[in-house]
Parts: C-alpha cells; sequence; structure tokens
C-alpha cells in the first residue's frame, strides 16, 4: 500500500504542491486544498464533489481554492483513501464501503437488507447513529465531513436470470474487498471475488467473473451492460458515500473555515440525496441490451442471510443495530 500511495503522490503534482502549502503558508495567499474521488463521470461522487467545491468557492474562495481530481488516473479509491489519511490529499469523496475497511463501525451500512429505503438510510446517516459513527474517524487521521448516498446495490451477470438465490449458486460474482460484502455473497451460494473496481469491467469482458453488484447509476455509467447481459434488481446493500478529510489538515484551519468546509460538504452530500439517477439509468442498461428482472421475491434473499446476523451482532451490538431499525 505505501508504494501505491507513493505511486499516487509521483502522479500528480499538485498533490506535494498542495503538501508544501501545508506546511509553509503563505500570508494572505488563498489555501489550496485537493479533493480526490475516483468514478464514472455523472456518479454521486461527482454529484456531491461539485456541489462542495461550487459551495465552498461561493463562501470561501479568496481563502481556498479547491483543486478537483477524479477518474482512474489518481488510482483505486483504496489508494485515495491511504492518501487522505497520510495527508497527500485533503480531501476525498469515496464509496462507504471503501472507507469501513478502515473505519470498521461505517461498516454498519454494510448490512445486507438493513435499510427499507432512502429516507429510511438518511435518518439513520444524519442521525445519532451517524454522529456516533462520525466520532470513530480521528483516530484513523480522518475527519467525516457527511455522508450521503450512493444507492441500493443490486447483482448482474453474463449467465442466467436470477430470481432467487439459487440462480446465485456456482456464480463466480465480483465483490468489493470488503468482509462484509464477502460473507454475505457467500451466504447466497456465490463464488466469490473480491476485486479492484477499475479491474471489473476486463475481468467480466473476459470470462474471469460471471457478474457483480453496484447500484445502478454505476452499472449505466461504466458501461457493464455491454459485457452482462442481466441485471435483478436485489437491492441488498445500502451504499453510502463518506465525504472525508485529512485530519491533520481540517484542524489546521480556522473554526470559521471549518465551520465552512463542513457545510459545503454537508451541501455536497444533499445534492448526492437528491439525485435522481436510477430510471435514466435503467433506460440506458436496458437499450444496452440488458435484461432487468424487477418482479421476483425478495423474502428468500433476506431469509439466505440471517445466518449472519449473530455476526452482525457481535461486530456492531444488538443496541446499534435495534435502534437503526427503529428508526422512522
Amino acid at each position: 500500500m505505501r508504494s501505491q500511495v507513493l505511486g499516487f503522490c509521483k502522479a500528480g503534482s499538485i498533490v506535494a504542491a498542495l503538501s508544501l502549502q501545508v506546511l509553509h503558508p503563505v500570508a494572505a495567499s488563498p489555501r489550496l486544498v485537493s479533493l480526490a474521488f475516483n468514478s464514472q463521470l455523472g456518479s454521486p461522487q461527482q454529484i456531491g464533489a461539485d456541489e462542495l467545491r461550487s459551495r465552498l468557492t461561493a463562501a470561501a474562495g479568496k481563502r481556498i481554492v479547491l483543486d478537483e481530481r477524479a477518474t482512474n488516473a489518481l488510482g483505486s479509491e483504496n489508494t485515495i483513501l491511504a492518501a487522505a489519511q497520510t495527508g497527500s490529499v485533503d480531501m476525498a469523496v469515496l464509496s462507504g464501503s471503501v472507507v469501513s475497511a478502515v473505519v470498521p463501525e461505517l461498516g454498519v451500512f454494510d448490512i445486507p437488507f438493513l435499510f427499507r429505503d432512502t429516507a429510511h438510510a438518511k435518518a439513520v446517516a444524519q442521525g445519532p447513529v451517524g454522529a456516533a459513527i462520525a466520532a470513530k474517524f480521528a483516530d484513523k487521521g480522518l475527519t467525516l465531513l457527511a455522508i450521503g448516498r450512493q444507492g441500493f446495490r443490486n447483482v448482474t451477470n453474463s449467465k442466467r436470470p436470477i430470481r432467487s438465490p439459487d440462480d446465485i449458486k456456482g456464480l463466480k460474482i465480483r465483490v468489493i474487498p470488503n468482509p462484509i460484502y464477502q460473507m454475505t455473497f457467500k451466504a447466497l451460494g456465490a463464488e466469490v471475488v473480491p476485486l479492484e473496481f477499475p479491474l471489473v469491467y476486463t475481468a467480466l469482458k473476459d470470462g474471469r467473473i460471471d457478474g457483480q453488484e453496484n447500484p445502478v447509476p454505476t452499472i449505466a455509467g461504466s458501461r457493464l451492460y455491454e459485457v452482462q447481459k442481466y441485471l435483478t434488481l436485489t437491492g441488498h446493500f445500502f451504499a453510502p458515500v463518506a465525504f472525508i478529510a485529512n485530519r491533520a489538515m481540517f484542524e489546521q484551519l480556522s473554526p470559521a473555515d471549518q465551520a465552512v468546509l463542513m457545510a459545503a460538504a454537508k451541501a455536497g452530500a444533499e445534492a448526492t440525496w437528491q439525485a435522481q439517477l436510477d430510471a435514466a439509468s435503467l433506460e440506458q442498461v436496458r437499450s444496452g441490451g440488458m435484461d432487468v428482472i424487477e418482479k421476483f421475491d425478495r423474502q428468500p434473499f433476506v431469509d439466505a442471510v440471517k445466518s449472519l446476523d449473530p455476526e452482525f451482532e457481535k461486530r456492531f451490538g444488538k443496541d446499534l443495530l435495534a435502534a437503526i431499525r427503529s428508526t422512522p
């Protein structure tokens, strides 16, 4: 990982320049702050990052200049996360399921079929549970600025329509290198293949894996309909977006600028909650030739992962899970 982070820093000279700016601020000069994310254009990450930049420019444009960098040129989300921890990157907008590898408490959002709908997930993210999770970031060298929405994740494959857990059995399904994702799809009977997202399209194309799971906008934006035939709207995981900052950088800001940056990040997160991407994305994947399975009995999928409940209670506590389930 250290070599990846060094490679990341070497790839973008702006990062080194920003680091020097932090160490040797120039009086009365705007502060340069870097913001990185890795996703396709039009994704929730980009929508959130763009709104953050717009709000920050309007509120503190003479004091803070935001340098926004995107796409795979900066490396995987794990690489960007590591860079944010070390301070090579000041801020990042990342998949919550990636960030939970460093802040395990955020992994409660990864529990399958835990959230009833988007409104439920938002209430949890912006309520006491979200606040308690945010407090866990400091020890990891990070500050959680806001939680946004990537969307509910759905499974695709190139072999057969999936209408029950039996249809998943034996399929090679790519998942994020995340333990909860892996144990969930093992419980569903899949042969689990953890893989960084930039490698997924090629692995699907050459047949090394049969399928994968992602929100519909990611499936459409990454043109996975070119290498996948079937999409089932399982909605098995809710995927949050984490707006994070390097803790040292954030604490070096004045209290006023900290508040401005936090407000800009919350506005960026709200833009992801409000974004209406699924309908257009579904039309895109259908036009690309995908068969979309919408009508099926979801309960057998829920039942298939019930055996994991004791593990989730051990990791996160019965009281926390009860608090989430009872959140209106």
